[in-house]
C-alpha cells in the first residue's frame, strides 16, 4: 500500500500573488492498493458535508471504477483497508 496526503490550500508568494494548490474537489487521501485499486478518501468531521466540487470529483472517479469514501474516523479508514 502507498498513500498520499493530498495537500491543498493557498498561499501568497513573494510577489504578493495569491496561489491556490490542489484540484478543486480532490480528496484528502489517495491510497493505492494491490491489483490496481485506488481509494479516494475524503475526511469529514461528524457534521461535515461534501461541497459541489467534491461531489463532482466523486462521480468522476467512481465512473472510472475507483473507490471513493467519506470517512469520519480512523476506524472507518482501517475498516476500508481491511475489507
Amino acid at each position: 500500500m502507498v498513500f498520499i496526503r493530498n495537500n491543498s490550500g493557498a498561499f501568497i508568494n513573494p510577489k504578493g500573488q495569491f496561489y491556490k494548490m490542489g484540484r478543486p474537489g480532490s480528496p484528502d487521501l489517495l491510497i493505492f492498493l494491490k491489483n490496481g485499486r485506488c481509494a479516494h478518501i475524503e475526511v469529514k468531521n461528524e457534521k461535515g458535508k461534501q461541497n459541489e466540487a467534491q461531489k463532482e470529483y466523486e462521480q468522476a472517479v467512481t465512473d472510472l471504477g475507483h473507490d471513493y469514501h467519506v470517512v469520519r474516523s480512523v476506524e472507518q479508514v482501517e475498516q476500508l483497508l481491511n475489507s
